[in-house]
């Protein structure tokens, strides 16, 4: 019997996917969780052998959770909608065992959590042609941007203020400004202003 634990933040999606397990004969829903406090509470209770963790949650994200459960004997499977690059190589670096979109087949979302449990890693097809399309992508060899940094970029071009950039991305506003001023120092420029003029003038993004 496999024991799982859903973290999601909307109780219809929590309840869809414990139907489904339970059609199953070798899953037993343990528990679910909409926030990540919540969620580290009942993994310490419960001890599961699943979980079942939206990146997307009130306050701190799954991603942060991934870090709090690294000494747990438990295989967490990312199952979301967010399919960048970023969000997928963060998870798999934080130690989830899988990334796979909501939009996956019944069948494949049991077959993960199968193939997890026995120890395996899974990506969705989805998730696996984001990632190869990225690599594929040419390389700004000239300022030797990264695909987060034109992500920064991006939102810097929108006006994007490093708070907004810290909740879209993920990230904490240190980690912005660190990342900026890094990426000032490639493009040779002083402030937000002069980035911009450069970023337009190269068609970077």
């Amino acid at each position: 019997m496999i024991r799982i634990l859903i973290i999601d933040d909307h109780p219809i999606v929590r309840r869809g996917i414990k139907s489904l397990l339970s059609n199953h004969m070798d899953f037993e829903v343990v528990g679910e969780a909409g926030t990540v406090s919540a969620a580290f509470e009942l993994i310490q209770q419960l001890t599961p052998d699943v979980v079942l963790l939206d990146i997307r949650l009130p306050g701190e994200s799954g991603l942060d959770l991934l870090n709090k459960i690294n000494t747990f004997d438990t295989k967490v499977l990312i199952l979301t909608s967010f399919d960048d690059e970023d969000h997928v190589l963060a998870a798999l670096r934080g130690g989830a065992h899988g990334f796979i979109l909501k939009n996956v087949s019944d069948e494949m979302l049991c077959g993960a959590i199968r193939t997890i449990y026995q120890g395996g890693r899974v990506l969705s097809p989805q998730v696996t042609e984001q990632l190869t399309a990225e690599a594929e992508k040419p390389s700004f060899n000239e300022y030797d941007l990264s695909i987060e940094e034109l992500r920064i970029l991006r939102l810097l071009i929108e006006g994007a203020s490093n708070d907004q950039m810290a909740a879209d991305l993920y990230m904490s506003v240190a980690s912005i400004k660190r990342k900026l001023r890094h990426i000032f120092t490639k493009l040779n420029v002083q402030n937000r202003a002069q980035a911009a003029a450069v970023i337009v003038q190269r068609n970077l993004i």
